[in-house]
């Protein structure tokens, strides 16, 4: 039972490393609300593409993000819908602690 736990909590751990950056947090709330292509993302954010399928690939190896490629076009999604909330709970509670 024990090295259940173990997993469980190195894996935490890793998604919670894969979101240590402040451009793959952007992705995943920009993604939130619908699928978006690689080519939407990169346009949206303005930075390069191998920077922006740098940090997608850390997002989907961690479980955050599946992707789907249809046609030529790769589209990411949210795969853990408690992501977002999870940041968004901690955006709140920072903003309440700035205004005290």
């Amino acid at each position: 039972m024990a090295s259940l736990s173990n997993e469980l909590v190195t894996f935490q751990a890793d998604v919670v490393k894969a979101l240590g950056h402040p451009l793959r947090i952007e992705i995943v709330g920009y993604l939130k609300q619908k699928e978006r292509s690689v080519s939407d993302i990169i346009e949206h954010f303005g930075v390069d593409p191998s920077n922006v399928s740098r940090h997608l690939a850390i997002l989907k190896r961690a479980g955050i993000l599946n992707a789907n490629k249809r046609g030529l076009n790769v589209y990411y999604e949210v795969a853990m819908s408690c992501v977002p909330d999870f940041l968004n709970c901690i955006g709140q509670s920072i903003r309440k602690r700035f205004e005290r």
